[in-house]
């Protein structure tokens, strides 16, 4: 049997961390998987006659995530990893601002129809569905791109996460509203009045956002405790060798 240590990246819930290990542990030659959600990485014991690394691998790309060995990584992918990590948070709190300033306006166009009453400070092109409409189109595929596209490679294996659920809940949304907007009449001449929900849409991608640069800044964290830890290994060890005493490295 040989064991190896892949670096994954690409997950966003636990539940990536099953479907990884199950997609592992489907290789054949594979004896053994386990994959670590906080550190983002995966121990693997296999039989090298049935199997290799570049199968488990290339597995694992298949399904929409990244693996590379850990041995491979030095200090400069190390640096190049955490400038990813540090890119990544960047961008999504950019995306969560943008998706902030939606919501709330969107919020704001619908209190009149959450309470039943009329808010004269509320701009009527502020509660406009065609308005609402252009608000949220960009929080859908801008902000929540990455949630329907793994909603959709889930869907793909068969199988559902964390994604599937935010994209189903804010894809029905977005879509009843859509048909809302453009045939209100279809609703009404049915006795449902046409109501539109984007600001439920747009609500939950900017807070499934909040969530993830939160989880991005704790992995970070976790990994930069990890790395400092390992840092304290010894690298010699002293043996005593025929009587004498001398240094040899630890591996």
């Amino acid at each position: 049997m040989e064991t190896s240590h892949l670096r994954l990246q690409g997950m966003s819930c636990a539940s990536c961390a099953r479907t990884i290990e199950e997609l592992i542990q489907s290789v054949p030659g594979v004896i053994e998987c386990n994959v670590n959600f906080g550190v983002e990485q995966a121990t693997v014991k296999y039989n090298p006659r049935q199997t290799n690394f570049k199968t488990i691998q290339q597995a694992v790309i298949d399904a929409g995530y990244h693996a590379q060995p850990i041995q491979e990584i030095g200090t400069e992918l190390e640096d190049g990893e955490k400038k990813a990590r540090v890119t990544e948070e960047k961008e999504i709190t950019r995306k969560l601002m943008v998706g902030s300033i939606i919501s709330i306006l969107l919020v704001i166009g619908m209190l009149p129809m959450m309470i039943g009453m009329k808010i004269p400070w509320i701009p009527a092109w502020l509660q406009n569905s065609w308005i609402q409409l252009v608000l949220v189109t960009p929080v859908m595929f801008w902000l929540g791109k990455t949630l329907l596209v793994g909603g959709w490679k889930a869907f793909k294996r068969h199988a559902a996460d964390m994604n599937t659920l935010v994209a189903l809940g804010t894809g029905v949304a977005y879509l009843y509203s859509l048909f809302a907007t453009i045939f209100p009449q279809v609703l009404e001449s049915q006795g449902i009045q046409a109501a539109v929900y984007y600001e439920v849409a747009s609500v939950v991608i900017t807070l499934v956002l909040l969530g993830r640069l939160l989880e991005n800044r704790a992995k970070g964290q976790t990994s930069e405790a990890i790395r400092k830890l390992m840092g304290l290994e010894a690298k010699t060890a002293k043996v005593i060798r025929n009587g004498r005493e001398i240094d040899i490295p630890i591996q």
